[in-house]
C-alpha cells in the first residue's frame, strides 16, 4: 500500500492553518469590501436617478402606473444574490490558493528540520508542477554540496584515524581538511 492511499485530503486540508486562515481572511475581506462598495454605489446611483426622475419604464398596459420602488425590489435581490455568490467564490479561491502556498512552506520546513537533525540524504520534492522548481533545485544542490563536503571530511578523518603513528600522512590529511574547511565561511 502506498502513501497515497493513506492520505486524507479533506482532513488534512489545512496544512499550515495560521497562514491559510490569514490568506483566506484577506481574500474574504477584500471581496466583502468590494461587494459593500458595489452595493453602496448602486444604491447611491439609484437614489440620484430617483431624485432626478430619470428612470424610464415600459409597460404593455397604458393605464399601469409603475412605482420606482418596484424596480428596486426587482433589481436589488438579484444584485445581492450575485454578490453573495461572489463572496462564496472568493472563499473557495482563498481556500485553494492558501493551500497552494501552505503546502510548499510545510514541505520546506520539514526538509529543513531533517537537515537540522543531520540527515543530509534528504531531498526536497513537490508533487505538482510548481513555480518553486528553481528553489527546489537550489535547496537540493546545497544539500548535495554539503553532503559531499562531509563525505570528504569523513574520508580524511578516517585516514588520520587509520594512521595515528604516521606524522606525514596525518599532516597531509590535516592539510586536506583545512582546504575543505576554508571553503566554509564560519
Amino acid at each position: 500500500m502506498t502513501d497515497k492511499h493513506l492520505r486524507h485530503p479533506v482532513k488534512n486540508f489545512f496544512i499550515k492553518k495560521n497562514i491559510q486562515i490569514q490568506i483566506i481572511w484577506q481574500i474574504f475581506i477584500t471581496v466583502t469590501i468590494a461587494v459593500i462598495l458595489t452595493t453602496a454605489l448602486l444604491l447611491i446611483l439609484y437614489n440620484i436617478k430617483n431624485q432626478e426622475g430619470s428612470f424610464y419604464y415600459m409597460s404593455n398596459d397604458i393605464m399601469q402606473d409603475l412605482e420606482l420602488k418596484n424596480l428596486l425590489s426587482i433589481i436589488l435581490p438579484s444584485i445581492v444574490f450575485v454578490e453573495i455568490i461572489a463572496i462564496f467564490i472568493a472563499f473557495g479561491i482563498g481556500l485553494i490558493s492558501s493551500r497552494k502556498i501552505a503546502v510548499p512552506i510545510y514541505k520546506i520546513e520539514k526538509w529543513a528540520s531533517r537537515l537540522k537533525t543531520g540527515k543530509l540524504n534528504t531531498t526536497l520534492m513537490f508533487r505538482e508542477d510548481d513555480h518553486l522548481t528553481e528553489l527546489t533545485t537550489q535547496c537540493n544542490s546545497v544539500t548535495e554540496y554539503y553532503r559531499s563536503l562531509f563525505q570528504e571530511i569523513s574520508k580524511h578523518s578516517t585516514a588520520i584515524a587509520e594512521n595515528p603513528n604516521d606524522p606525514v600522512k596525518i599532516s597531509q590529511e590535516a592539510a586536506k581538511l583545512q582546504k575543505i574547511l576554508s571553503k566554509i565561511e564560519m
